[in-house]
């Protein structure tokens, strides 16, 4: 059999430097376009520059070299995505292996075509170009575009080592012939680009497995959400029905104690009384049955908490939603703003503003609270792990809204634009 050459050094550390660079594109990074396009560059000079000094050293220092490489692959990952250390372990397995996999396709075909040919005539990097193109294309196209739109990876101890394990045991299997000097044969090359397919293919499956996992876990906690909001639009109807009932009967007190005769006695049960009155009167009338009970249950429990709670809102706006979804929307956003504002200490700044508006034919609904800190927010304008949020715009975006978060002067602000079918414009 021909003995065929082995992947040429600046050829594996364009690959793997094209590995890394898909979760360089595809997750948050750590620092503007600017710095990271120059580290980048960097990596790309520095792991070549070092591949090729050390494409012809002793066996002994091979698998160090190689060793060493997957540690400035590491680095380059940690160093410019918002990853943890575990995450970057995760991330440079699979880049790792799919870099082995891209260059051992490449090679191949090289090898099958022009045996005798070197790597840096112009045919031979056309097909560099093409090939590198086509499996990176590809993988970005299949899973690292997922991978943008929802960048949470979620690795748990256990993925890591089995990603790890997986990497090591397929290099291994793959690199097993090159141990030798002057084993390099086609046949070779085709079990080192399956065993190295075989390990793309391997570790896809367990990140398809965890982005389920995760998006199960994540769909879990919004039906919580969603039941929670619910039974608690039952629970505040119910009570305000009671509340109602109980204002009726002390109107019935109040007009029995206008019969008094002593004005004193009078006077004072009948401000006593209407004082009780009053607060649980505080109804707010929107015109909307749904959205009353919802802002009034709040406000009675604003009002327990020494929370000031103001609201101006058209609720003949949202006639077009169903009772599950204002519930999903106002309702969370009332219980993160309540629950916000309780951690105050300072019973002033315990402050939440509403407001449910027309405005240019859309509906616009504005949620307020004083915050000290500012909320920390990801890529997608998010808070981190905010599921309720999450939950408000899977539901906005049902009727083709959006929703924006952002912080401003002390205060957190949550608007929900929606298109109003009339096109009313207040």
């Amino acid at each position: 059999m021909t003995v065929l050459p082995d992947i040429p050094r600046l050829y594996t550390a364009l690959a793997e430097w094209l590995a890394c660079l898909l979760y360089v594109l595809a997750l948050r990074r750590r620092s503007g376009v600017p710095v990271t396009a120059a580290v980048s560059g960097a990596v790309l000079v520095g792991l070549g520059a070092f591949l090729q000094l050390t494409g012809s050293v002793p066996l002994a220092w091979w698998i160090p070299c190689m060793a060493a490489a997957v540690g400035g692959m590491y680095l380059y990952l940690f160093g410019c995505c918002a990853i943890t250390a575990r995450e970057a372990g995760y991330c440079c397995a699979r880049a790792f292996i799919l870099a082995e996999f891209a260059a051992s396709l490449e090679w191949q075909l090289h090898c099958y075509l022009w045996p005798q040919r070197g790597g840096f005539q112009p045919l031979a990097l056309l097909l560099l170009a093409v090939t590198y193109t086509a499996v990176y294309g590809f993988i970005y196209g299949y899973e690292f575009r997922r991978l943008h739109r929802n960048p949470e990876l979620g690795i748990t101890r256990r993925a890591l080592v089995s990603a790890v394990v997986l990497a090591l045991a397929a290099f291994a299997v793959s690199n097993l012939a090159f141990t030798q000097e002057g084993q390099a044969t086609m046949n070779v090359f085709y079990i080192r680009t399956l065993v190295d397919l075989a390990g793309v293919l391997v570790l896809s499956i367990q990140q398809e497995q965890l982005m389920e996992a995760r998006l199960h876990r994540e769909l879990e906690a919004i039906n919580n959400v969603l039941h929670h909001q619910y039974e608690q639009y039952q629970q505040s109807r119910e009570s305000i029905r009671l509340i109602n009932r109980h204002c009726h009967d002390l109107k019935l007190q109040i007009a029995a104690i206008r019969a008094e005769h002593d004005p004193g006695k009078q006077a004072a049960a009948l401000d006593e009384m209407e004082s009780g009155i009053r607060m649980y009167e505080a109804q707010n009338k929107t015109g909307n049955p749904v959205l009353d009970t919802l802002l009034t249950a709040k406000s009675l429990y604003c009002q327990q908490h020494d929370i000031n709670f103001t609201c101006v809102a058209d609720g003949h706006l949202l006639d077009f939603m169903p009772t599950g979804d204002i519930c999903t929307i106002v309702g969370t956003a009332l219980d993160n703003a309540t629950e916000s504002v309780q951690t105050l200490s300072d019973t002033e700044k315990r402050l939440i503003r509403v407001a449910i508006f027309a405005q240019h034919g859309f509906v616009m609904l504005r949620f307020e609270n004083y915050c000290e800190t500012p909320v920390r927010l990801d890529a997608d304008g998010m808070p981190p792990h905010g599921y309720g949020v999450r939950t408000v715009r899977a539901a906005a975006e049902k009727y083709g809204g959006t929703v924006t978060v952002h912080c401003e002067d002390n205060w957190f602000i949550l608007r929900v634009l929606l298109p109003h079918g009339d096109g009313g414009d207040a």
